[in-house]
C-alpha cells in the first residue's frame, strides 16, 4: 500500500459544508403601556353640602376637579371642629377669678373708707370772736363744714377710722387756737408713711359761725361747705369741692386736681374768685343780679351759660373759651377753668 493510500484511508470523508446565511428576525410589535382612563370631572355638588364635603371635595374615588382658585381638591376628611364648651368654661373661670380679685380690692377699700373695723371720735369746742378763721389741714379724709346757730362757737368732731391691720395711733390730730388772731388751726399728722389699704383716715364734721373764713385742705377726700360766708380757700388733690348757700368775699378759691367743682351761692361785687380743676366739671350758679367779668377756659369740653352777655368761642375742635362782662361796669373777676371737663354757668 502506498503512502498516498494510507494517508487517505484514515480520514473519513466529510460532507461539503454549506455556506451559512444570517437569519432575518421576525418582525416585533412595539409595547405600548396601558393608558389610564381619565375620569370625567364631576359637577359641583349643589348646596347644602354634606358634613364631610366642601365645595372642592366630592364623595367617591374619582379625581377631584379643580375649578379656579376657589375650588381645590381636599385630601382627607375635613378638620375636626372643637367643641365651643371648652372656651365657654375657660371664659367663665377667668371671669370668676377676675371678679374675685376686684371684689377683694373693693372690700379692702370699703373697710378703709366705709366699713371701718374701728372708729375713734374726738370732740373739741372753741369760743371765738366775730368772723373767725378756721384752718384744717388733712391728708386723707373728708371735711364737712356747716353754719351753726351761734356767732361765737366752733365745734369740731374728728372721726379717726382704721381698717383691717391699721393702727389708730399712727395718726394724730392737733388743735391750736390763736385768740389774738381769732384763728383755729387743725392739723393731721402721721407717725408712719401712708398706706392706702390699712392706714387710718380722718373725717371732720365742723360747725362754725355763719360768717367765718375757711382754709380747708385735703389730699384725698371731699370738701363740702354749707351756709357759711367769707373768704374761702378750699383745696383738694383728689376729690370734689362743693359750696352752697353762702357768700364768697374778697379773694376766694375752690380748686381740685381731680374732681368736680360745684358752687351755688353769690359773690361780692369786688375781688377775684377762682373755680378750677384739672380733670372734672365746673358748675357755678350765681344770681341774675351778679355783676362780674368772666374768664372761662376748657381744653377738652364745652362751655354753657344761662347768664346773658357770655360769648362762648371755640378756638379749636375740642375746647372752648369765654371772655365776657356780665352786667355793667364789673369790678369782680370770675375764673372758671378745667383741662378736661365741661363748664356750666347757671342762673339762680
Amino acid at each position: 500500500m502506498s503512502n498516498q493510500e494510507i494517508g487517505t484511508a484514515g480520514i473519513e470523508e466529510r460532507p461539503a459544508e454549506q455556506p451559512q446565511t444570517a437569519e432575518t428576525p421576525a418582525p416585533t410589535t412595539p409595547f405600548t403601556p396601558e393608558q389610564p382612563v381619565r375620569q370625567p370631572a364631576q359637577p359641583p355638588l349643589p348646596p347644602p353640602y354634606p358634613q364631610y364635603a366642601r365645595p372642592a371635595y366630592y364623595p367617591g374615588s374619582g379625581q377631584q376637579p379643580v375649578y379656579g382658585p376657589y375650588y381645590r381638591p381636599l385630601y382627607g376628611p375635613p378638620p375636626r371642629r372643637h367643641s365651643p364648651w371648652l372656651w365657654i368654661v375657660l371664659a367663665v373661670v377667668l371671669i370668676v377669678a377676675f371678679t374675685g380679685a376686684v371684689g377683694t380690692f373693693f372690700a379692702v377699700i370699703e373697710n378703709n373708707f366705709t366699713g371701718y373695723t374701728s372708729t375713734l371720735t374726738e370732740t373739741r369746742h372753741f369760743t371765738v370772736s366775730t368772723a373767725p378763721t378756721v384752718v384744717i389741714n388733712n391728708d386723707t379724709g373728708n371735711i364737712r363744714v356747716q353754719a351753726g346757730s351761734t356767732a361765737s362757737d366752733v365745734n369740731i368732731q374728728a372721726f379717726k377710722h382704721s381698717g383691717l391691720g391699721g393702727n389708730m395711733n399712727d395718726v394724730q390730730v392737733s388743735y391750736n387756737q390763736n385768740s389774738q388772731a381769732n384763728t383755729i388751726t387743725v392739723n393731721v399728722n402721721r407717725s408712719t408713711s401712708f398706706n392706702f389699704f390699712n392706714s387710718p383716715s380722718v373725717d371732720f364734721e365742723v360747725t362754725v359761725p355763719a360768717n367765718t373764713a375757711l382754709e380747708l385742705k385735703t389730699n384725698t377726700g371731699s370738701i363740702d361747705v354749707s351756709g357759711v360766708s367769707g373768704r374761702m380757700s378750699l383745696l383738694n388733690n383728689t376729690g370734689s369741692v362743693g359750696m352752697r348757700d353762702g357768700v364768697l368775699t374778697s379773694d376766694s378759691t375752690l380748686r381740685s386736681n381731680t374732681g368736680s367743682i360745684t358752687f351755688n351761692g353769690s359773690i361780692s361785687k369786688t375781688g377775684t374768685y377762682q373755680f378750677m380743676t384739672n380733670t372734672g366739671s365746673v358748675n357755678v350758679t350765681l344770681p341774675a343780679s351778679s355783676v362780674f367779668h368772666v374768664d372761662a377756659t376748657t381744653d377738652t369740653g364745652s362751655i354753657t351759660s344761662a347768664l346773658p352777655g357770655v360769648n362762648v368761642q371755640h378756638p379749636n375742635f375740642t375746647g372752648a373759651v369765654a371772655h365776657s362782662d356780665v352786667g355793667s361796669s364789673p369790678q369782680a373777676t370770675v375764673t372758671l377753668s378745667t383741662n378736661t371737663g365741661s363748664i356750666n354757668l347757671h342762673q339762680s
